[in-house]
């Protein structure tokens, strides 16, 4: 990631810190992507965006239940202290659904989830359910998007 965008910001910690990296920070868009806005990398903020269209056509009821704990928030991935989190570039997101959010590594899945989890592959993001620490709440743009998207920026 920071091969391809830079580095958002010079320094991290556990808890969310702002983007100060002026190239990177020119590149994230406020925007509603249906049931909630958020901020993130631009092309990020469209193809979610898009995921979003389909979740409502396919998954109604899912996608009135939707919200989002964030997308863009520079810190370190939970439980380390030295590998950025893609939250860090706005490329990822948490979700919840009717204002819960799915507990990290306790194995549980909400089941909305595993409703919208393809629609979310199909369009080239991953699910962290299957991470090794289960994070059934997070999905992340994939690596073939951010290679195109990187070749746009």
């Amino acid at each position: 990631m920071q091969a391809k965008f830079g580095a958002p910001r010079s320094s991290y910690a556990r808890d969310c810190q702002p983007v100060t990296n002026e190239r990177l920070r020119k590149m994230m868009v406020t925007a509603s992507v249906g049931p909630f806005n958020v901020t993130g990398l631009s092309p990020a903020v469209a193809s979610l965006g898009g995921v979003m269209a389909e979740v409502k056509r396919a998954q109604p009821a899912v996608y009135q239940a939707l919200g989002s704990a964030g997308m863009l928030c520079c810190r370190f991935q939970r439980g380390s202290t030295s590998a950025i989190s893609n939250h860090s570039w706005g490329t990822a997101i948490d979700l919840t659904l009717n204002n819960v959010l799915d507990r990290r590594g306790d194995g549980n899945v909400q089941y909305g989830l595993t409703l919208i989890a393809p629609i979310f592959n199909r369009f080239g993001w991953y699910w962290g359910a299957k991470f090794k620490i289960e994070d059934s709440m997070h999905f992340e743009a994939g690596r073939s998007l951010m290679d195109t998207w990187a070749g746009t920026a």
